[in-house]
């Protein structure tokens, strides 16, 4: 009788213990946009850029940069990066593509932004295979989050005292979301299994970003305020959506001499990525070698790292360099690398700056 009864119970907390994993692997999950993914120019100083901005990449990085920034710029910028440490079960990739048009009181802009988180998913089926799901066998199972997202957007901005000035980017946003379960021998390899095989689930939000700009004399400081609404996406795969988190950064640049500047940024709000949380710290410098060539190099560190998934904290270094062309057209270049969980990324651009 007893053993009966046992039996029974197992059972039933058998199928308990499925659906309570289940319910956390379909829980509504969050998506970290990495600030840095857009922009080629401020990727180079290592992200530190909220307080320099002065292109038509303001409408990203921070809508009030416009107001003192050059007369007319165009700006096609592109790039990607990678985080996947060799036969790791956690990883990341990101592309972005961005055409910007601004002038001193308003800004028209469209980027793109492909980001792709793999993480493990729940292992407690694998020591005792009769607690088995279809989808919830073996270790090797991960969850696959992505987002593509089409931003296209007016930046409007408006002096406030002289030397600071308000902006706003409104814009529309289109996300195809996915999450699913795959079997994968490491993150790298359930990337690429997201890039070929799975397809996203189409949502239209409406968003905004808020920024603040200040400047006296050689100091700059600038704040932005991204995902203002945090949009959620619907997805394939699984009961709920991706949110696109709320980003908050804060920056502060000084004119070192009349062709160099110093700049760091600090994020104000942690983010969550397939690693763990995030916050980051990054320090860059920008000046001008020669009549034609412009250089800059960066650092950027998260001091929110989980000790559980990895030891030491996620460190990227920069650099970068401009050349112009003729006139005022300028070509820029950057190349980011660091420890494993920081991964690579890499981004080219054309400006025209008048």
């Amino acid at each position: 009788m007893f053993p009966a009864k046992l039996t029974a119970m197992n059972k039933i907390l058998s199928i308990l213990v499925c659906q309570a994993v289940a319910g956390m692997m379909l829980a509504p999950a969050a998506l970290a946009q990495s600030f840095s993914a857009v922009g080629t120019r401020a990727a180079g100083m290592g992200g530190a850029f909220v307080a320099v901005v002065d292109d038509a990449s303001a409408i990203y990085w921070n809508p009030a940069g416009l107001a003192s920034g050059s007369y007319f710029s165009l700006l096609l910028d592109g790039g990607a990066g990678e985080a996947a440490p060799d036969g790791s079960l956690r990883g990341t990739e990101t592309s972005s593509f961005l055409l910007g048009l601004a002038m001193p009181a308003l800004g028209i802009g469209y980027y793109r932004i492909h980001s792709s988180s793999v993480e493990p998913a729940a292992t407690i089926f694998a020591e005792d295979p009769s607690l088995s799901s279809r989808h919830l066998s073996a270790v090797a199972e991960v969850r696959v989050d992505s987002l593509v997202t089409h931003q296209a957007g007016v930046t409007l901005v408006q002096s406030v005292w002289p030397g600071v000035s308000v902006g706003t980017t409104l814009k529309l946003v289109r996300g195809i979301a996915t999450s699913s379960i795959v079997p994968a021998a490491s993150a790298e390899d359930a990337l690429r299994t997201e890039a070929a095989e799975i397809l996203g689930k189409a949502t239209n939000r409406f968003d905004l970003d808020v920024g603040v700009m200040a400047a006296g004399g050689p100091l700059r400081a600038g704040l932005t305020l991204r995902n203002v609404t945090e949009p959620e996406f619907e997805t394939t795969g699984a009961a709920t959506g991706l949110t696109l988190e709320r980003q908050a950064r804060a920056g502060v640049a000084y004119a070192v001499t009349a062709g160099w500047l110093a700049a760091a940024d600090f994020d104000l709000l942690k983010t969550e990525d397939a690693f763990g949380e995030r916050r980051d710290v990054a320090v860059g410098v920008e000046g001008r070698v020669g009549r034609r060539l412009l250089v800059r190099g960066g650092l950027a560190v998260n001091t929110v790292d989980s000790a559980e998934i990895a030891g030491d904290p996620r460190r990227a270094y920069s650099a970068g360099a401009s050349y112009a062309v003729k006139g005022s057209i300028y070509v820029d270049g950057h190349f980011t690398g660091g420890n494993d969980r920081a991964g690579s990324q890499w981004g080219v651009a054309a400006r025209f700056v008048y």
